[in-house]
Order: structure tokens, then C-alpha cells, then sequence
């Protein structure tokens, strides 16, 4: 089948790098795929990619991430059926464009219910396919150090007084803290990085990564997020994917202290398990799968 992927920038972070699994993983199924990137980025090499539509042939099917990319390919691929995979309530360049798409992918409930209250999508048009991890990739390859653990903080946000936060908690704790990111040094090894840690503070695709690593991991950016995750806290944090400007809890450095101070290294395996049951980029990339395949009956 032949499916075009867009993305409007190709630059290491999290819908770009979904878009690397997920290309990675229907090209592995046999199918001919092509990204559509303005902006391209770093990762554009890791796939077959293109800046401008021009002499692209007739897709079977769009996954389209973008509202740019979208109407671009509703302007040039005006029969093709389109499926518009949507991220987050915010920014408005995640926020669907008004086109009479075929069908939406939302990566937790907080955007599926945002499509229906905001964009007035008829809930029947929306499949959630939860965002996803290659597990090969993003696997354990150490084992967890059984206290004093050592901290790891992904972010790409410039460096808010989270980090300042993570920097004295950890120096008052006594562990051993590294940062990676756009403020901090981008990694060349996410996966590495996150091995040389036992502990690992991200939010979003960063503490799926985490956990599909077997790392302990906490929800935190920007002074809030859903804390330590243990099952009952993934299940409830799921449901905005365990991050955002929309997290429940807030966190002061006290509070931050409280979260690391939860670290017990049996959590790394749990935490693997519950990657493997509701995130692993093969069980997700047939649901999406699926969805192409009603699209085309």
C-alpha cells in the first residue's frame, strides 16, 4: 500500500519521532511509504522524505499530522482519503483543519473528547490508538541500582525552574543528575541515555521511553505532571498521556523531593509490562491498521 505520513517538522521531539516509529514499523510491514516534511529536520534522513508535494504520485491513503501539512494535502490529494492523527489539545498546529477526513487517531481520551467538544467530530469518526514505543529499540539493557538511584531529566523546553528544582533535589538528595535536550545538549543515543539511568523525570513520549526502557520514571516538566508513576497512576495519567499544561498535580520541591523518594527498582519491570501491553508500536500499528483498512472499504 502506498501511504504518505506528514509532519511538519522532522526535528527530534515527540510527534516527529512518532512519526520515525511509525514509518519505521509499516515499511517493516511491506508497505511503500513516503513522509512529507516543510521543515524536514534531523530525522529526516532515518526515512524516505520530501519538502514539497510537487511530482509525488497518488497515495492509497494520508496519515496526516499538521494542520500546514493537512490542507497542503487536501489541496493536492483531493480524493485521497485522509486520516488525521491528532496529539495534544494544544497548539493550534496539532488542531485539525475544517476537511471532511475519513477518520482520527487521537493518542489519549483528553484529545478524543477535545475532537468532539472543540472541532464538533462525531465521536464514531475517532479511533484512539495510544502513542507508542519501539520496544526493540527502547528495551532494558541494565539492571537498576537498588537505591541511590541515578536521575536522567529529558526535556526539550528551554530550562525552566523544573530544572532548578530537579538540579537542588537531587544535590540535597545526594544522586547523581544528568539532562538531555534542546537546553541541556541533545542526546545521540535516547535510548543509551536512558539505560545509564535508574530513575528517569520526562513527561509524555519521554516516560513511555522510560518505562519501556524498565526504568523507574516520573511525570514532571514545568512544576507539574502526574508524579511517580506506579499502574494506578498510569491508568489514571493516561488519559492526557502523562504530561502536559493540562496535568493534574502541581509540584514544589518538596514535593518533587516526595516523588523521587518513591524509587523502588521493582517498578522498572512493571513498567515495562504495562509498555508492552498498551504501547508497543506493533499492537498499535495494527489497530492504525485497521483504521486504513475501514477508510478503504
Amino acid at each position: 500500500m502506498r501511504i504518505i505520513i506528514s509532519s511538519y517538522t522532522l526535528d527530534r521531539s515527540g510527534v516527529p519521532t512518532y512519526t520515525l516509529t511509525l514509518y519505521n514499523e509499516l515499511v517493516r510491514r511491506g508497505h511503500d511509504v513516503l513522509v512529507y516534511s516543510p521543515l524536514c529536520g534531523s530525522l529526516a534522513k532515518r526515512m524516505r522524505t520530501v519538502d514539497s508535494l510537487e511530482g509525488v504520485g497518488e497515495p492509497d491513503i494520508v496519515l496526516a499530522q499538521h494542520r500546514t501539512c493537512a490542507i497542503r494535502l487536501n489541496e493536492v490529494f483531493p480524493d485521497a482519503p485522509m486520516v488525521f492523527i491528532v496529539h495534544g489539545v494544544a497548539p493550534d498546529e496539532e488542531q485539525p483543519p475544517q476537511i471532511d477526513f475519513a477518520q482520527y487517531i487521537s493518542v489519549n481520551e483528553q484529545n478524543a473528547e477535545h475532537l468532539v467538544s472543540q472541532h464538533g467530530v462525531d465521536p464514531g469518526k475517532i479511533e484512539i490508538v495510544r502513542d507508542f514505543v519501539d520496544t526493540e529499540e527502547f528495551r532494558p539493557t541494565k539492571p537498576l541500582a537498588g537505591d541511590r538511584p541515578k536521575v536522567l531529566f529529558i526535556s526539550n523546553y528551554k530550562k525552566w525552574r523544573a530544572w532548578q528544582d530537579l538540579t537542588r533535589a537531587c544535590a540535597t538528595l545526594g544522586l547523581e543528575f544528568k539532562a538531555v535536550g534542546a537546553p541541556y545538549g541533545r542526546s545521540r543515543n535516547v535510548a543509551a541515555d536512558i539505560n545509564e539511568a535508574d530513575l528517569v523525570v520526562s513527561w509524555g513520549r519521554g516516560v513511555l521511553e522510560a518505562m519501556a526502557c524498565g526504568r523507574a520514571a516520573i511525570s514532571y516538566n514545568k512544576r507539574m505532571g502526574a508524579g511517580y508513576i506506579t499502574p494506578q497512576v498510569y491508568m489514571e495519567h493516561r488519559t492526557y498521556n502523562l504530561g502536559g499544561v493540562n496535568s493534574r498535580y502541581r509540584f514544589d520541591l518538596a514535593g518533587l523531593m516526595r516523588e523521587i523518594g518513591k524509587y523502588d527498582p521493582r517498578d522498572g519491570a512493571v513498567n515495562r509490562g504495562l509498555i508492552m501491553e498498551y504501547h508497543d508500536s506493533r499492537k498499535c500499528v495494527d489497530q492504525i491498521e485497521e483504521v486504513i483498512s475501514r477508510c478503504l472499504t
